[in-house]
């Protein structure tokens, strides 16, 4: 079985902004683990693992035993399995969330919808926040007595929060989209890939689209080239 590593051990398969500090040492195992469902891991080096599995990060995963517990990066995994969720390996990507943008250089992603020259993922990890700001309120003397109100400030340090985005490429561009989840930006960049297809450039055009919908439109999008219906 492969031995966990530590954070300075991992540094190669990080991200390229210091997100962790990986000279540090970390424990291999965070100590509460999110639940761990049934599923299946295919390792680099050709077995395959029927455990259930704790996914952790977008660079590690833990299979959950009966009696043990083993870490897995995206170095040792080619893709996994949890449920009906299948998950690859990505390289060389990038992130965008506003004003925030992160590279990754290898990471867990959730296949949403591959075929056709196009590739959609789902990125969920933890990404950086510069400046972050923060909410709250502050007392206040107004010349005859106390009083609140709302306050805002920017950390002055690097924050780190988990992070959902879909991304998306096409085959024969090496540009990342990390996509809107909803309105006319959203369409904007997805009618054009499927302008081909009568029936469902239809539906994106008059209907509502959001990013928990794209996996299927684009799956029928695929389906649909695969049958030669457009």
């Amino acid at each position: 079985m492969p031995v966990s590593k530590s954070w300075g051990q991992a540094s190669v398969f990080g991200q390229k902004k210091d997100t962790y500090k990986f000279g540090q040492t970390a424990p291999e195992i965070p100590k509460k683990l999110p639940e761990a469902v049934p599923g299946r891991i295919h390792l680099r080096d050709g077995r395959t693992l029927e455990v259930p599995i704790a996914y952790v990060d977008y660079n590690k995963i833990v299979a959950v035993d009966l009696s043990t517990k083993t870490v897995y990066t995206p170095l040792e995994v080619s893709s996994f399995v949890m449920k009906q969720d299948s998950f690859v390996v990505l390289k060389e990507f990038k992130v965008a969330v506003g004003p925030d943008e992160q590279e990754y250089r290898i990471a867990f992603v959730q296949v949403g919808a591959v075929g056709a020259g196009l590739g959609l993922y789902r990125f969920r990890g933890t990404m950086r926040r510069d400046d972050a700001v923060h909410h709250g309120s502050m007392s206040t003397f107004n010349g005859s007595g106390w009083g609140s109100g709302p306050t805002s400030y920017k950390s002055d340090v690097t924050e780190y929060e988990m992070t959902t985005a879909w991304v998306l490429k096409r085959d024969d561009s090496p540009q990342w989209l990390s996509l809107p989840k909803s309105g006319g930006a959203l369409r904007g960049i997805v009618e054009p890939l499927i302008a081909d297809d009568p029936r469902l450039s239809k539906e994106v055009k008059w209907g509502a689209l959001t990013t928990d919908k794209l996996p299927k439109l684009l799956n029928e999008y695929i389906a649909d080239k695969k049958a030669g219906l457009n």
